[in-house]
């Protein structure tokens, strides 16, 4: 099912204009994908007052190239905890240049885009990626992306597009925002560094680690700027194993 802002957005514009005539043909005018959203959203929401009397959310991109979303800019089914609350299968997108959730959702014979508050959103789950909100010093990004939280280290990815202002074949000023891109943290002793390659990554570990842990990099083939979310949790659970192991003989 493919839902993207522009689509939902027009399907909207054409409600406002042409309601009674799509009263009189609802059967006509909604096709079978639009049905199954306002099933989906109508059986998780339940009419809650957090979710419904969200911030509307209009998308002021239309002129642009590319967009501000993760991924492939469509509304899919995710989980969001919110006041504390897990709704899960609702529609969302993740504005990854303002760092912003946005749910679809059903109000009256009309579907509508929310802004998500951050400051109630506890963690979400969108497009296989598991994220949490979190502070950090130095760091404004409010959701990170979870790779692992072992014991002795975790890791996390911030996500975010750039923008840049671009004139067209009219001489009109358009948005133009770059590929996502990520950057890569470690999360040891209470302190949160970035890392960009093999090396930068193996220097933040323990002298007493590092020998075996490169050596694992070699042995798998792994470079950690473009290895998967896959590759990244083993070799950060390698990581704590190793740690915990030290730790262990340094304690005898």
């Amino acid at each position: 099912m493919r839902l993207t802002l522009r689509k939902v957005t027009i399907f909207i514009l054409s409600i406002a204009f042409c309601s009674s005539a799509w009263a009189q043909s609802r059967e006509l005018a909604l096709d079978r994908e639009y049905l199954e959203i306002y099933q989906a959203t109508e059986k998780v929401l339940e009419n809650d007052p957090f979710l419904q009397n969200g911030i509307y959310y209009a998308y002021p991109y239309y002129s642009a190239l590319g967009s501000p979303f993760l991924g492939d800019g469509e509304f899919e089914p995710g989980t969001v905890i919110f006041r504390e609350k897990s709704y899960e299968g609702i529609r969302i997108n993740y504005d990854i240049f303002n760092q912003q959730i946005i749910l679809l959702r059903k109000t009256g014979e009309m579907l509508v885009m929310n802004l998500m508050a951050n400051e109630f959103i506890s963690g979400f789950s969108f497009k296989g990626k598991s994220f949490i909100r979190a502070s950090f010093p130095g760091e404004s990004a409010p959701f990170y992306q979870v790779i692992s939280e072992c014991k002795n280290v975790a890791c996390y990815y911030i996500w975010y597009k750039e923008r840049r202002e671009l004139l067209d074949a009219g001489k009109q000023r358009i948005y133009s925002f770059s590929e996502e891109k990520s950057r890569h943290y470690l999360y040891m002793d209470g302190m949160l560094t970035q890392y960009k390659n093999n090396r930068s990554f193996i220097q933040l570990l323990p002298d007493e680690a590092r020998d075996e842990i490169k050596a694992y990099l070699k042995e798998n083939r792994v470079v950690v700027k473009e290895a998967s979310d896959r590759e990244m949790l083993a070799l950060i659970e390698y990581c704590n194993s190793i740690l915990d192991r030290d730790s262990k003989l340094g304690g005898e």
